[in-house]
């Protein structure tokens, strides 16, 4: 090995080359210290966003993990896991009203309430004698219940649960009906309450479970009033969904600057757009547009790109507002996108006027990707980013991870460091460009010479035609 190649080893060792890996055949131009801040079997480190920035390849693929001693640490790529729906149990207070003594055989319960109707809006009355609380209904037949009026959006009562204040141990049955008029009912079923004393406390059965759909009031009569328990208190229940995402996304803000370098876009809508650099190819699950104050409508049509030279392509369109009412503020929220993109350039309508650069922020909502690798090796460990060649390190979640499920829980935490260029890829990386340049001007000269060669070729035959023609 002669002195130069000895000279180029030892610089990309101490740079970092030794990290390596022999199947590589490639080098990463940046690395960044990992400092583990909880430690455990596995390690998760969630990337931030200023790490794509370092990234030359998408998903990323262009990344891999090494110990002190420049070994490589096995690791595997986890997306974001979406939201799950989680149920919660919406409670408010119903109104009781005891109902009168149980009619004859062949006779129907009389309401203890009357109901009046006016516009949208439905009044219930007592009738005389009639009372919301617990005292002169503990012996009557029953009770009816008044779940309360129910908007549009409110979810709807699927149960009924009650509160007594004695006895403490009773089972008392009932049968119920629902109704929205207090005229005509709908046979709902039949249950028990009940109270047990037990060592361990009180095993109680309070609720009782609706048809669907149940009407606004439900009729409870007891099956043997001398047994029902002396009801206090009645809760109308509603089961309400909603998504919980399980690892939110990022929420980033950027301010507008010039286009990207090297953009050759000089339309009308583009001296109108707004100009966003991301900082590195993100993925982008919402976009929203935020002023600090004032009054703003915004119709805008959202286009993105990966790259300064790549065609601009539509991500999305939407309008984006925010509306002061003195000093009352609503905002329109973000929209879907579902993109890759680091630059991002925003063009508003036309009829809605110009947006304020020095106002105007981008938010993007973007579910950025973590790095989970196994403590194993010396450490401390680095992470190495920025090849245009490196074929994907990560190995599969399931492969690294056999029971992710079980094992999420027991990992460990690890943060990402200040970014640093290595000097030996620096240098192959300008030695590649150079020899780019020198290709380029090896074959445009071959091109010039071969188009030159060719003229003089059809000249010498033109000034030969002339000569054997005169022969």
């Amino acid at each position: 090995m002669n002195r130069r190649n000895r000279v180029w080893l030892a610089a990309a060792a101490l740079a970092g080359g030794a990290a390596l890996h022999a199947a590589d055949e490639t080098l990463f131009r940046y690395e960044a210290p990992i400092a583990v801040q909880r430690p455990g079997a596995f390690v998760l480190l969630p990337l931030p966003a200023g790490a794509y920035a370092h990234f030359l390849q998408p998903g990323p693929t262009d990344l891999r993990i090494v110990d002190a001693r420049g070994e490589r640490v096995p690791f595997a790529l986890l997306n974001p896991r979406g939201s799950q729906v989680e149920t919660t149990d919406r409670v408010r207070d119903a109104t009781l009203y005891p109902l009168p003594p149980k009619p004859a055989a062949d006779g129907t319960w009389t309401a203890p309430i009357e109901l009046t109707v006016q516009g949208d809006r439905i009044n219930v009355t007592r009738r005389g004698g009639a009372r919301a609380d617990g005292a002169g209904g503990q012996r009557s037949g029953g009770w009816l219940v008044d779940l309360g009026e129910r908007k549009v959006t409110d979810p709807p009562v699927r149960s009924v649960r009650f509160e007594w204040s004695s006895p403490a141990e009773f089972s008392a049955s009932f049968q119920f009906e629902t109704s929205d008029d207090l005229r005509r009912w709908q046979p709902g079923g039949a249950g028990q309450l009940m109270a047990l004393a037990s060592p361990a406390g009180a095993l109680t059965q309070p609720t009782v479970v609706l048809p669907a759909p149940a009407g606004r009031f439900v009729r409870l009569v007891w099956a043997d009033a001398a047994a029902a328990p002396s009801i206090v208190r009645a809760v109308a229940v509603s089961p309400e969904q909603r998504a919980v995402a399980l690892d939110p996304p990022a929420e980033l803000a950027f301010a507008a600057g010039p286009p990207p370098a090297g953009s050759r876009e000089h339309t009308g809508d583009e001296t109108r757009s707004l100009h966003f650099d991301l900082g590195g190819a993100l993925p982008i699950a919402q976009i929203d547009l935020r002023w600090p104050d004032g009054t703003h409508v915004a119709p805008v049509r959202l286009e993105g790109r990966a790259g300064g030279q790549d065609p601009w392509s539509p991500i999305g369109a939407g309008v984006f507002f925010r509306l002061d009412r003195n000093g009352v503020v609503s905002t329109s929220g973000p929209i879907s996108i579902g993109a890759t993109a680091r630059y991002v350039r925003v063009t508003p309508d036309p009829r809605a006027g110009t947006l304020d650069a020095g106002q105007t922020r981008l938010v993007v909502f973007a579910p950025l990707a973590s790095v989970v690798f196994a403590a194993q090796g010396q450490p401390p460990y680095r992470l190495l980013a920025g090849s245009a060649t490196a074929r994907s390190g990560a190995l599969p979640i399931g492969t690294l991870v056999p029971s992710l499920d079980e094992e999420r829980a027991r990992f460990g935490l690890a943060a990402l460091g200040p970014w640093a260029e290595m000097a030996a890829a620096a240098r192959q990386a300008e030695a590649e460009r150079r020899s780019a340049t020198i290709r380029l001007v090896l074959l445009w000269t071959v091109l010039v010479g071969g188009v030159a060669g060719l003229a003089w070729m059809v000249w010498r035959l033109s000034r030969a035609a002339p000569a054997s023609g005169r022969g």
